[in-house]
């Protein structure tokens, strides 16, 4: 392919340093097909060395070596042309006494056809806009190490129609980010596309950079008419109008008349063709009638399937656009999302809004996909989503000893594990499952948590009755009371048990005695509002997890103000499950709706916690319950439906 290069050039800065220059030519083969675009970009941070005579001298031999033998190789001549460069500037060093190879920024190369060969040094860069996205071009072309070749490394590449190239000699992304320099030289020509740059960075930049960017156009092949073993290029339609003004423009009678006889000679040569008309004459005005009315019905048709068309086209358009804005957000996501989570999930908001409404119109389906994979890839990396495969160990399947019932959760009980359905607990020894413990043939378990003080674990029923369960033994425990409140959860700390009432709004302790628990105790004195709360934590604070996903703490029945730092963006509104302890820095929380675990940080100095990573399960055995931290071997475990399961974590 034959390209068309627009080329544009200016200085970047306020201030000369030493010296900064750029030279471009073009050679042409005098064909009109093929043309060469040499360029060299110079800057050297010191007035001592002769910048414009080495500049001169070697853009000179590029020119020289690359353009001597145009059979050869491109890459072969390239390569030949550096090698001479590198030879004149360590002449130079030589003859001034002067090591300033490591103080220069260049770039030099060439184009032919659709091919870029390029090689750089110093803190000069080359990028490449394609589709509204910029890559780097010159990224490990020298070695800083190496201070006595100029150009060491060769870069090359295909430009494609539509492509944007940037070359500067000095660090241009410090000022200017690459989403910006994609949107400048996407969205306009070359030319508005330099100058906005220039506007823009004018009062930023001290020392001046030299800057060239090129665009890439299509340029057609020229057409060729063949007559016998000749061909004669025709003349372009521009050419033909000119020489036709000159001929009526021009005094000769024998113009005029030449023009005239030709033109006579050109109708004679088809004066046959009007020879229907005669025939048309002829018809019957019922068949000119219909003949007229077929030609317009063929006529409004093919105005319908053009505006039609036209109307699609229109549309695809419109929506082409919205994907690149949509494109463009998901970008600047990624750069704001390391500092700004909550700008960067705006943005993503955005684009797949953007991305939504083109898959509405039905239009770009292919394309709206790869968009919304590219916002939950990039929501994935800001929330740190973990998918957990091979490192999740399975320990136990139950779903054979369940007999059609369901596990509610699991807990640790000594160098065991005790699993637990509504009826029925589990003991499991490393991956063995032992007989299975019934809890009480009459009684449905609601909730149940280990009981560290008494190396049991304790059950609140749905009849609101509590069981202690020991050694594979279990037994109801008694209350001053008589009668327990009913719970929905239940949690264990020190030698107190708490029920989560969300009925009676309120969480009611019962310390345990000798022989059986004290009277319940409110814990708040005051009126709270815990009809959403659904799993209850203690680690000297309270924890609630309430059913929309949020988490709200008390200490001493007081309300504790505190913020969930980098919080996950999709939000926890699956959530079922919440887990702590107090020699346990993290609070875990289960959305079994997604099949996923939420990790928190607890802060060391405040009440804030800070979200840190969620792991999601893609391949487990029934549906998430329960969650529990074996500080001792360093697991998590997790307790399904069905099953157990435990991942190792440092």
């Amino acid at each position: 392919m034959f390209l068309q290069l627009q080329q544009e050039s200016i200085l970047l800065g306020r201030r000369p340093a030493g010296f900064t220059e750029h030279y471009y030519t073009e050679w042409d083969d005098g064909l009109g097909k093929e043309k060469i675009s040499l360029f060299l970009l110079m800057s050297i941070g010191s007035t001592q060395v002769p910048g414009a005579e080495i500049g001169k001298e070697a853009f000179q031999l590029l020119q020289d070596h690359f353009l001597d033998d145009l059979v050869g190789d491109p890459y072969d001549r390239f390569e030949n042309a550096l090698r001479e460069v590198n030879a004149m500037v360590s002449e130079k060093e030589k003859e001034l006494d002067l090591k300033f190879i490591p103080n220069m920024n260049v770039l030099i190369g060439v184009i032919q056809k659709d091919m870029l060969f390029l090689s750089q040094r110093g803190e000069a860069q080359g990028y490449l806009v394609r589709k509204r996205h910029v890559s780097s071009i010159t990224d490990g072309l020298y070695d800083e190490k190496n201070k006595e070749d100029l150009f060491q490394n060769i870069a090359s590449g295909v430009l494609e129609v539509g492509d944007s190239t940037v070359l500067v000699t000095g660090p241009l992304v410090q000022y200017v980010t690459p989403n910006d320099l994609s949107k400048i030289f996407s969205e306009q020509p070359l030319r508005g596309a330099t100058k906005e740059l220039e506007d823009l960075l004018h009062s930023d930049i001290e020392d001046q950079m030299s800057l060239v960017a090129f665009e890439v156009l299509e340029k057609a092949e020229e057409v060729v008419a063949a007559s016998g073993p000749t061909s004669v290029k025709l003349e372009s339609e521009e050419v033909y109008e000119e020489r036709e003004e000159e001929e009526e423009n021009s005094a000769s009678p024998n113009g005029r008349f030449g023009k005239g006889l030709a033109a006579l000679q050109k109708f004679a040569a088809y004066k046959d063709r009007f020879q229907f008309l005669d025939k048309i004459r002829s018809w019957e005005k019922k068949k000119l009638l219909i003949t007229i009315g077929a030609l317009v019905l063929v006529l409004a048709l093919g105005i319908f399937i053009l505006n039609t068309t036209l109307g699609k086209q229109r549309t695809i358009n419109a929506m082409q656009e919205k994907l690149a804005t949509a494109e463009d957000n998901i970008a600047l996501a990624e750069t704001k999302g390391a500092f700004d989570k909550a700008e960067a999930n705006v943005l993503l908001n955005s684009a797949e809004d953007l991305a939504v409404e083109v898959l509405e119109s039905g239009y770009l389906g292919v394309d709206v996909s790869t968009i919304l994979d590219l916002i939950q890839e990039q929501r994935d990396y800001l929330d740190n989503v973990q998918h957990i495969t091979d490192d999740l160990k399975l320990v136990a399947d139950l779903s054979g000893d369940l007999a059609g019932a369901s596990l509610l959760g699991v807990q640790p009980y000594g160098d065991r594990i005790v699993a637990f359905s509504d009826q029925s607990a589990f003991q499991i020894l490393i991956d063995q499952v032992e007989e299975p413990d019934v809890l009480d043939a009459t009684e449905r378990m609601a909730a149940g948590r280990f009981f560290d003080e008494y190396n049991s674990i304790v059950f609140i029923t749905q009849a609101a009755k509590l069981i202690e369960y020991t050694d594979g033994n279990s037994q109801f425990a008694d209350t001053s009371d008589v009668t327990w409140h009913s719970g929905v959860d239940i949690a264990t700390y020190s030698n107190k048990i708490y029920v989560l009432d969300a009925v009676s709004n309120q969480i009611w302790r019962y310390a345990r005695g000798t022989e059986a628990y004290g009277s319940a105790q409110g814990y708040f004195s005051g009126e709270v509002d815990l009809s959403k709360a659904i799993s209850l934590a203690v680690d000297g604070s309270i924890w609630l997890l309430n059913n929309d996903g949020t988490i709200v703490k008390y200490l001493s029945g007081e309300l504790l103000e505190f913020a969930v730092k980098k919080a996950p963006l999709e939000g926890m509104t699956g959530a079922t499950r919440l887990y702590t302890e107090l020699e346990v820095n993290q609070v875990y929380v289960l959305d079994p709706a997604n099949d996923r675990l939420f990790i928190f940080d607890k802060a060391t100095t405040n009440n804030d916690i800070t979200y840190n990573a969620q792991y999601i399960f893609d391949d487990i055995k029934g549906t998430l319950v329960d969650v529990f931290v074996d500080k001792d071997r360093n697991v998590i475990v997790l307790a399904t439906t069905s099953a157990v399961y435990e991942l190792s974590f440092e």
